[in-house]
């Protein structure tokens, strides 16, 4: 793990062994409880995003679970606590009312062969990490803010990541802080906090393939761009429409109730292309990892080191790795979504 403030130097914390690694979610844990404290005392605002590692991938002798499975001890013995101790510390410092928490996960499950013992499987919708189907974008997500949303609510809208930003922001008071010079994807959701299901602002949102558009949700309706029948596609008309609701595993494709539906999704394909085209993503950034680091130990040290004499190579490693987001992206080399 490596730490450091703005402007500062970049330091290693622990060691890269496994024992350290499973030490990084207690001390950040730590560290949040102590930062939301010192910030409250002191009448200041704060902002926290903690991303636990949740478990490690190295299986545990010590479970904790029923289960016993590699995901549920960290989600039962790790993240479950760290949510009490959190909200309770709220509570304690009396600033419950004023602080919302949003918890959330980041992808789908690792269904694609996970480690033994994982225990992420597919549950209603197909699909899993990386993919552009359901299973690999919808997470559950909660929120709490105590007087300001109800308690108990099931909300069925779409809510993007992205739009916790401009959310906060506005929560906050501070949207003249938001960036004028670049695209902002994010939507303030304060109505969908505020209100409950059916007051989002969103509708629509894109899922990516790699650097390919791999489907476009409207809705309750849903087109894949890339698709699993090239051949129906000779008609024009292509067979790759879905209805969410009756459909969650994307596995009937529908063509004649949902023809209607081609334009309006041609249309928003055209518009999100020309806005790729006028602000083109963002080019990758490559080079040695684990450089820079103040108190670096040797064995980190090792790791930024090449292993081989590169001047004994056709090419310069180096300036290979600039140049990986140019090599093309094959979907057809991975297993079919979902599969």
């Amino acid at each position: 793990m490596a730490e450091g403030t703005k402007g500062g130097e970049t330091r290693q914390w622990g060691d890269n062994s496994h024992e350290n690694y499973l030490k990084i979610d207690p001390e950040a844990q730590r560290r949040t409880l102590d930062f939301i404290e010192r910030n409250a005392k002191a009448g200041k605002p704060f902002y926290v995003a903690n991303w636990p590692n949740l478990t490690s991938f190295i299986p545990n002798p010590k479970k904790c679970s029923v289960s016993r499975s590699i995901l549920q001890d960290g989600l039962q013995c790790n993240i479950d606590p760290f949510i009490g101790k959190l909200m309770a510390k709220l509570k304690e410092l009396g600033i419950a009312e004023n602080t919302i928490i949003v918890a959330m996960a980041d992808n789908g499950p690792m269904t694609h062969n996970p480690p033994p013992g994982l225990g992420m499987a597919e549950t209603i919708f197909r699909g899993g990490k990386g993919d552009f189907l359901e299973g690999g974008v919808r997470v559950p997500g909660f929120a709490w803010w105590p007087g300001v949303i109800k308690p108990g609510q099931v909300v069925g809208d779409i809510i993007h990541e992205t739009d916790l930003f401009t959310t906060f922001a506005r929560l906050a008071q501070a949207t003249s802080h938001i960036p004028t010079d670049r695209i902002i994807d994010g939507i303030d959701q304060t109505s969908l906090l505020m209100n409950g299901d059916t007051f989002s602002r969103r509708d629509h949102y894109f899922i990516y393939a790699g650097p390919n558009l791999g489907a476009t949700v409207k809705g309750n309706y849903k087109r894949h761009w890339i698709s699993p029948d090239p051949v129906g596609e000779a008609s024009g008309i292509p067979a790759a429409f879905y209805f969410l609701p009756a459909d969650p595993r994307e596995v009937t494709p529908m063509l004649v109730n949902l023809i209607h539906l081609k334009r309006p999704f041609n249309r928003m394909k055209i518009r999100h292309d020309l806005w790729k085209k006028k602000y083109p993503d963002s080019k990758e950034k490559h080079g040695v990892p684990w450089t820079g680091i103040a108190n670096a130990t040797p064995e980190v040290k090792a790791l930024a080191r090449p292993f081989v004499d590169a001047s004994k190579l056709p090419f310069d490693p180096l300036e290979y790795v600039e140049h990986l987001d140019q090599l093309p992206f094959d979907p057809s080399m991975d297993p079919h979504p979902g599969q």
